[in-house]
């Protein structure tokens, strides 16, 4: 890679890498050790398919063997645009825009790639942070998801809104799956750690619309307006599959987690408790009838 392109790439907000055509990285640029918290010394002269971000898309194919827009550039010349989710250092999923684009040398042929990633939650963590009851008072202290007070304050804003201007709403109920045997194996540290994966990638992987919370202990609460029953599907899919495609380490222990989701749309005669009941029940229902899924009734 010659110095005009190293020079340009060090000036990017958005996150870039090189790799040579046997996808081996050569190049890692300061926006990607701060996007995804890899230092380039991690990084550099591994391979792109060792799975160190371990992409995956929205079905939860891992494209480090199947899909690699970077390997799709390489064969066929072509750029290539892709929306995945890669895997944070710390354990958690961030969703990224991909774009890829082949290098040629002096003969004509394709000697390099480079990949440009661009975090797109950031825009979404932006306008939250900016709303007036985004303080410290409303903040669960260790996952820095809403606490239980605001996302029981948001949830009766929903419900006020939703007699006045007839919208629609769900309520997710979501339990981190043998959660006491987390902390019973490796320690309530090692717990904090997975409390903040999940929280993490929920909150990264919802709409700028949406709502998540700590409810108390594993459970957590998200609030997703004005979507249809195949939609609400669809994202309650999206959180299970994704937390479960992530993982932390803690004192050199790979620790990876599922997550039972119950949901509920909320119907005019419903109040706060009894909508809150309806989603917790269907998550006990997930929980007894297997794990690791959703059921929204």
């Amino acid at each position: 890679m010659n110095s005009t392109i190293h020079d340009f790439l060090e000036t990017l907000f958005e996150g870039a890498y090189v790799v040579d055509s046997d996808r081996k990285i050569i190049y890692w640029n300061k926006a990607s050790e701060q996007i995804t918290g890899y230092k380039k010394e991690e990084v550099v002269g591994s391979y792109c398919y060792d799975n160190i971000l371990n992409h995956v898309d929205e079905n939860g194919r891992h494209l480090c063997s199947d899909g690699c827009p970077l390997q799709h550039s390489i064969k066929s010349g072509d750029q290539a645009n892709a929306n995945v989710y890669l895997h944070h250092k710390k354990g958690h999923r961030v969703p990224i825009q991909v774009k890829t684009y082949p290098l040629y040398n002096e003969n004509g042929t394709i000697d390099s790639c480079i990949e440009v990633f661009t975090d797109i939650s950031s825009q979404s963590a932006l306008y939250k942070e900016n709303r007036a009851l985004k303080t410290a008072l409303y903040l669960d202290e260790l996952t820095q998801v809403n606490n239980r007070k605001f996302i029981m304050y948001q949830l009766e804003q929903f419900i006020s809104q939703t007699r006045l201007f007839h919208f629609n709403f769900y309520v997710l109920f979501i339990d981190i799956d043998h959660f006491k045997n987390v902390n019973d194996t490796y320690g309530h540290l090692a717990g904090d750690e997975v409390l903040k994966m999940v929280a993490k990638t929920l909150q990264m992987n919802v709409r700028e619309s949406d709502y998540v919370g700590r409810y108390g202990g594993e459970e957590f609460v998200v609030l997703i307006k004005n979507v249809d029953n195949d939609e609400i599907l669809s994202i309650c899919e999206k959180l299970r599959m994704l937390v479960q495609s992530s993982s932390t380490f803690f004192d050199d222990q790979l620790i990876k987690v599922t997550i039972s989701i119950g949901g509920s749309l909320f119907r005019k005669v419903d109040s706060l408790d009894s909508i809150i009941e309806r989603a917790d029940k269907n998550m006990y229902e997930a929980k007894q009838t297997g794990r690791n899924k959703f059921i929204i009734k």
